[in-house]
């Protein structure tokens, strides 16, 4: 009989309780369900757990039998959606989903979820599960390569709810929405066989437990849900944190590029020396080299690297250390570009590694783009990441790595697995335990995580690493709704959203560039080396007011003054306000206006005194970037009017009462 896969199996329904057990550690309560199938042998033990005061609950499992089952799906959260708290029929339910692409993320949907393909067949005249749902799924290892691993589903019922979920995986994952004969439920979990070639079999002595994935359920409407999921993430982030010795002094950091709309990868003394001693000027704290300080080859590095040893001939006779102890010397501290997971075909690393260090098919290595994909389950390719970053660690002092990740291994590997998705699996769980590990070894360290932009932004990753690339994006007007979007899966604490004014731009443009990142966290590029005073002073300003917003900005909650950001609409907004219980009186919000009227009416907390902050209009850094004009419409709405025809950007504070 069709059904949905995994939201009503008989293997399920075959289960029965035999205990359950609670315990209460710090701030998070745990609660386990042991359930067990006679006729299979099959023992499930259930693992929910949730933070003291947040309304999401994580879930996992550990599977395991008496004897011998082959399983090849298993889930790791099964909701049973409450349509009748909610008075509500899946006539009612809207289904909220986000596409993301490279130099496309955050492009968030919503529909009926009838118009998803859940379509009505009558469950009263056919008593049968139904086998339409609406699925996603990912592909290899870039877990946001084409849609988030998040969803929402709202309940436009008498009593309106919402229920947000996440799958905290690097990895492969699908969730799925189907409905049952009493009502929806929501799955979502880690690889199958059917999507991701995964399968394991049970035995004695062998089990198996899922990815964990979690929940959020509120009432009102999609916007509480995201809030409840923020808090969430940011507990999860600083349990994780506490266990690696670490705290969250990154979260105040402003830091500097050299790659986007600048160098592109192609580093030399002679243009670093410049930017350095410019950018030195501005107050902020870390100077990253970015990709391509390795390079001996010219610019032929794509397919050698992996040895991670500075340049011979980009930076002079003093080499890479001397540009280390200039951006020292100028106040900042030195970031490195790196990509561990991958090693060139020429490269002499890969001939040094054995066989077992790489994903392999079909007997041979997985090449992709004239690269190897490293197996973090081998011991040798750990300690030859432990050796690297031990050596730049001792030879440059960095304090900021960009651990980027553009190259994918496909389905998975065929090394020491049973089944190719097995092997990809083991290595994604591999991979955090190696930054577990480094970030032990190196409290202090701050890394930014990178995949081509946000292609692997899920919170695997994201608990264990300090700040996101929220895209390789090199257009402003696109790079707003990418920015807008982003709060709805990341942080905004960790939401790294390029700001790469330039000289050559007028002040509408440069503030526009500039505004993506002050609710977020600014990450700086362009040529700050050929900018005037004026210019300057302009750049200046934004870090000035992105230090007040960090102030704050890890006790507040996302929200968006025009709905859910439309990717290609003409105006864009999002926001900061004070998180539930927080003491804070102060919001922040950024609009856009990429075409069309020249005024829109945004939706505020009730009362709030609008103030426009970027650019204040009192400094005349960008004179010709008028104030917008501000009119209240009523306690909770305001009409904002551009005063340039051109594509623009403010940012404003909001005084609550």
């Amino acid at each position: 009989m069709n059904h949905q896969r995994l939201t009503d199996t008989r293997d399920g329904w075959n289960l029965r309780f035999r205990q359950a057990e609670q315990r209460h550690t710090g701030n998070r309560g745990e609660l386990r369900i042991t359930q067990h199938d006679e006729s299979t042998g099959l023992t499930v033990e259930s693992l929910f757990a949730a933070y003291d005061g947040i309304s999401v609950v994580t879930w996992s499992a550990t599977i395991r039998s008496d004897r011998r089952l082959p399983v090849e799906s298993m889930s790791s959260l099964n909701v049973a959606v409450p349509l009748s708290a909610a008075g509500a029929s899946v006539d009612d339910a809207e289904v909220f989903w986000a596409d993301s692409t490279w130099a496309a993320e955050n492009n968030w949907h919503r529909a009926p979820l009838r118009a998803m393909g859940v379509v009505d067949i009558n469950t009263v005249v056919n008593p049968r599960v139904p086998g339409a749902r609406f699925a996603l799924r990912s592909r290899s290892a870039w877990s946001t390569g084409e849609h988030l691993p998040d969803g929402i589903l709202q309940l436009n019922g008498e009593h309106p709810t919402a229920l947000m979920w996440q799958i905290e995986h690097n990895g492969a994952w699908s969730w799925e929405i189907g409905e049952g004969v009493t009502g929806l439920q929501v799955m979502a979990g880690g690889p199958n066989c059917d999507d991701h070639q995964w399968s394991i079999v049970l035995e004695p002595g062998v089990d198996f437990t899922t990815v964990p994935a979690s929940v959020a359920v509120c009432s009102g409407d999609w916007r509480g849900a995201v809030a409840e999921m923020t808090l969430h993430r940011r507990a999860l982030r600083d349990e994780r944190l506490g266990h690696n010795g670490q705290d969250r002094s990154s979260n105040t950091l402003v830091i500097y590029n050299d790659y986007m709309n600048t160098l592109f990868g192609d580093p030399t003394a002679e243009k670093e020396i410049p930017l350095i001693d410019a950018v030195g000027t501005l107050g902020v704290d870390v100077f990253c080299i970015d990709a391509g300080w390795y390079d001996s080859t010219d610019g032929d590095w794509w397919t050698s690297v992996g040895e991670w040893e500075p340049s011979t001939n980009r930076f002079g006779d003093e080499g890479l250390a001397a540009l280390a102890e200039r951006i020292r010397a100028n106040g900042m501290e030195l970031g490195l570009w790196l990509e561990p997971e991958v090693v060139g075909i020429h490269s002499p690393v890969a001939a040094a590694l054995p066989e077992a260090a790489f994903f392999r098919r079909h007997g041979e290595r997985v090449a992709d783009d004239g690269r190897y994909h490293l197996d973090f389950r081998c011991p040798e390719v750990r300690e030859h990441l432990d050796s690297t970053v031990d050596r730049l660690m001792r030879d440059l002092r960095p304090t900021f790595f960009k651990f980027d990740y553009n190259t994918v291994p496909g389905v998975g590997t065929e090394q020491d697995a049973a089944t190719l998705g097995e092997g990809l699996l083991g290595h994604c769980r591999a991979y955090v335990d190696w930054l577990d590990s480094l970030k032990r070894r190196y409290p202090k360290l701050v890394i930014e995580n990178c995949g081509s932009g946000a292609m692997r932004a899920d919170y695997a990753m994201l608990q264990r690493l300090d700040l996101q690339s929220t895209s390789d994006q090199c257009d402003p007007l696109i790079y707003a709704a990418i920015a807008a979007g982003a709060p709805m899966g990341i942080l905004p604490e960790q939401q790294g959203n390029w700001g790469y004014a330039q000289q050559h731009m007028g002040d509408e443009e440069a503030v526009l560039t500039l505004a993506a990142g002050v609710t977020g966290r600014l990450y700086l590029s362009g040529f700050v080396d050929r900018m005037d005073d004026r210019r300057l002073a302009l750049v200046r300003s934004a870090i000035a007011l992105h230090r007040e917003v960090l102030e704050t900005q890890d006790s507040s909650v996302p929200f968006w003054p025009l709905g859910l950001p439309d990717f290609t609409g003409e105006w864009l907004a999002t926001g900061l306000l004070p998180a539930p219980g927080s003491e804070g009186r102060t919001g922040y919000m950024t609009v856009w206006r990429r075409a069309g009227e020249q005024t829109v009416t945004v939706e505020v907390p009730a009362g709030a005194e609008i103030i426009q902050v970027f650019p204040n209009p009192k400094d005349p850094c960008a004179s010709d970037a008028k104030p917008w004009r501000v009119q209240r419409v009523d306690e909770s709405h305001a009409s904002l009017t551009t005063t340039s025809d051109s594509p623009s950007a403010r940012v404003f504070a909001l005084r609550l009462p």
